[in-house]
């Protein structure tokens, strides 16, 4: 049997122009997830520890931003129109592909590429942590519990870093889910 499916020319539109505006939002999160990364492997290791909002900062609050951005861009090319399902899925694609990119990017650089950076950051987490639990008052003995968990763990290995994909992508579908919710606009049929 042969199906042939009849797709009306708007949504063919809204569909290219999702993808290309999805497609977008994804460069912009490689090319800074990247950015982020050299910043720490290239200018100092203890960077991301001494600026911990940056953090904070690129993987909370700038993609709220940048989704907001990318969806807006798509309407205004949709003349001010655009469906909840193109808007989620402008936000939610562009965010979570480029996102799996820099962890895919990421995960090749500590466990394929440099091993011994890995080893630092590893250290470095570990100083940090002593550090900040001794300003907050912390026991000796938290302290050095603290030290053995993190010792355990690869906190920067495959299985680490595809969690931390897995939890902020979750995050990400949600602001994704906000995002189209208020800023859809169907576009009114005569």
């Amino acid at each position: 049997m042969i199906y042939l499916i009849i797709v009306k020319p708007e949504e063919m539109q809204e569909n290219s122009v999702m993808k290309a505006q999805a497609q977008q939002l994804a460069l912009i999160v490689v090319v800074l997830g990247i950015l982020m990364f050299l910043l720490s492997y290239l200018v100092d290791t203890s960077i991301v520890f001494k600026y911990w909002w940056l953090g904070i900062l690129y993987q909370w609050i700038v993609p709220i931003g940048l989704s907001i951005y990318a969806v807006s861009n798509a309407k205004r090319k949709l003349n001010g129109f655009i469906s909840f399902k193109s808007a989620l899925g402008t936000s939610v694609i562009g965010l979570i592909i480029g996102t799996t990119i820099v962890v895919l990017f990421n995960a090749l650089m500590y466990n394929v590429i440099d091993t011994d950076f890995k080893a630092e950051m590893e250290e470095k987490t570990i100083e940090f942590t002593v550090q900040f639990m001794e300003r907050m008052g912390g026991a000796d003995e938290q302290i050095d519990d603290s030290i053995a968990l993190l010792e355990e763990k690869d906190q920067f290995g495959w299985k680490a870093q595809f969690m931390g994909l897995t939890f902020i992508s979750v995050f990400y579908l949600l602001i994704s889910l906000i995002v189209a919710a208020a800023m859809k606009k169907n576009n009114p049929e005569f």
